[in-house]
């Protein structure tokens, strides 16, 4: 009897000390995991938005980097953690790409960690070589690549990758044949662009932007629905062909099992200083465009994308090997 009467005490200062704890989050430095390696084109926004985290809360927001398999070795790593909120996963596209794409999925995007903000959206931009493709406008190129069914070769950071996905639906919406080649990451891939081995590729714009400004590289569109800040004279791809859109995006995500509180509580603070102007332009000159969805709005995007990738996957065979 004792014993039951000691247990259901427990059980209630844990229920009163709950909503406490989750109070007072964080009390102490949490890890954000970034799952790619140092200088990649989600480096900065990630630090930038950590900085801010950090400043308004009072503890610091210190952002690891976890690169390997395509972001997936990372969210592994926050997958098995302790839910308890000082270990943040700094999810983006490619976690639905992974569920949905993987011939062994390692975790299931909706299902095995808690969204808990969106705070950004990057825009994806078809560039090309100007020495090898000396077309001046998207039209010009689709209507070369038309007229020369696999004549170009287009680089992507790798089976399943943004770069890859964006591609193969340009090439269903515009009735075109470019042949794949993929690489181990974006740097080589733009690597091998500029030096010319390939014609063409499909990145996201933070990874280009630099290279378009020096003239190494041309922009011919970008993937989103409306025109970009950063590139006001390069039109979108739902100027041609309404209704596209495509782009991958940056979030904070948790693992299952963290309390509700916990990822309310990050989720407002997210919220908050997503709302400051320096912050928004911060984010814009990085090349990636401000935006916040709570986590309710980021579990449903995830879950309708990892949708549209299967269907996808399906009819161009396109799969993922982890």
């Amino acid at each position: 009897m004792w014993k039951k009467i000691l247990v259901a005490a427990g059980l209630g200062l844990l229920a009163l000390c709950g909503p406490a704890l989750a109070a007072d989050y964080p009390e102490r430095p949490v890890k954000l995991i970034l799952p790619y390696p140092p200088g990649g084109s989600f480096d900065g926004p990630t630090r930038i938005l950590a900085e801010r985290l950090g400043r308004a809360t009072g503890q610091p927001f210190v952002v690891e980097n976890r690169g390997g398999v395509g972001g997936t070795l990372g969210a592994m790593e926050v997958r098995r953690a302790t839910p308890d909120g000082y270990t943040v996963l700094v999810s983006s596209g490619a976690l639905p790409i992974a569920s949905a794409l993987a011939k062994k999925p390692p975790f299931d995007a909706a299902k095995d960690f808690r969204h808990v903000a969106t705070f950004a959206s990057v825009p994806l931009v078809v560039v090309v070589n100007p020495k090898r493709v000396p077309y001046g406008s998207f039209k010009a190129f689709m209507e070369a690549s038309k007229a020369s069914p696999g004549k170009f070769a287009y680089a992507s950071a790798g089976n399943g990758s943004p770069a890859q996905l964006g591609a193969e639906l340009i090439k269903e919406a515009f009735g075109v044949d470019w042949m794949h080649v993929p690489y181990r990451g974006t740097g080589p891939a733009l690597a091998d662009l500029i030096g010319g081995q390939v014609d063409v590729s499909v990145v996201g714009l933070s990874s280009a932007i630099g290279q378009i400004k020096s003239g190494a590289l041309k922009a011919l569109a970008v993937t989103t629905r409306a025109r970009v800040p950063q590139l006001p004279d390069v039109p979108a791809l739902a100027e041609p062909s309404p209704g596209f859109e495509f782009e991958t995006w940056l979030g904070l995500s948790m693992p299952a099992g963290t309390p509700a509180d916990v990822v309310r509580r990050l989720g407002e603070t997210v919220e908050k200083v997503m709302k400051e102007q320096e912050l928004q332009s911060r984010l814009s000159d990085a090349a990636v465009t401000p935006l916040f969805k709570n986590a309710a709005a980021t579990e449903e995007a995830i879950s309708k994308e990892m949708e549209v990738y299967s269907r996808l996957g399906q009819r161009t065979h396109i799969s993922i090997d982890l």
